[in-house]
């Protein structure tokens, strides 16, 4: 996965790293929203008297939180920063990513309900 400057004229498939960098820190922010509302679910649930070892496990989840949250971060001031002239092909970095409307959303430019999204249902595979 190598940038190419802009003077290569992109085509359809190239993207702006700051850009790139935009959305996926959108992405990863509306996944520190999911993991937030997963903890005072989880806490909600847990004030019913859950045992200690359970409550040590909703540790991880914010700490999963705040790690997506600062990733967020990171990708943003990314975003602030990058040269304008540096382009990538997303779709290399697309490739086999499993959720369609994750893809949708980072191959277009505006701005997605997906970025605010809640929790689906579960799945078991």
């Amino acid at each position: 996965m190598t940038a190419s400057p802009l003077a290569i004229l992109p085509d359809d498939h190239q993207l702006p790293v700051g850009e790139l960098s935009r959305r996926l820190a959108a992405e990863l922010a509306a996944a520190a929203a999911i993991c937030r509302d997963c903890e005072h679910i989880a806490g909600d649930l847990a004030s019913g008297g859950a045992a200690l070892e359970n409550l040590s496990r909703l540790q991880a989840l914010d700490e999963l939180s705040q790690r997506l949250h600062g990733l967020s971060d990171v990708l943003t001031r990314i975003g602030q920063h990058a040269s304008g002239e540096w382009n990538m092909a997303i779709e290399p970095l697309l490739e086999g990513l499993g959720l369609a409307d994750l893809v949708v959303r980072l191959r277009h430019a505006e701005q997605h309900p997906g970025w605010k999204a809640e929790a689906g249902e579960f799945d078991f595979f």
